[in-house]
């Protein structure tokens, strides 16, 4: 079943080799990829925490300029 689209950011994150190893070494060995296993552990952590995420704003609709036409 593929995946629901859904709007990312980029964030970028310094650790020590050490950590960076045992984080590709866990996700190895559960055949996740590093983003996924991070969210995974975030989101179990703020569930332990209880934490909610914040809900999106609401799509602001973008109005468009209406060209006006003229009848002949």
């Amino acid at each position: 079943m593929p995946r629901p689209l859904r709007k990312t950011a980029v964030t970028s994150l310094k650790m020590t080799p050490e950590v960076r190893d045992l984080w590709e070494q866990c996700a190895e060995a559960e055949d996740r990829s590093l983003t996924n296993l991070f969210e995974v552990l975030v989101r179990a952590h703020a569930k332990k925490l209880g934490i909610e995420p914040t809900p999106p704003k609401p799509a602001t609709s973008r109005k468009t300029a209406t060209s006006k036409t003229t009848k002949n």
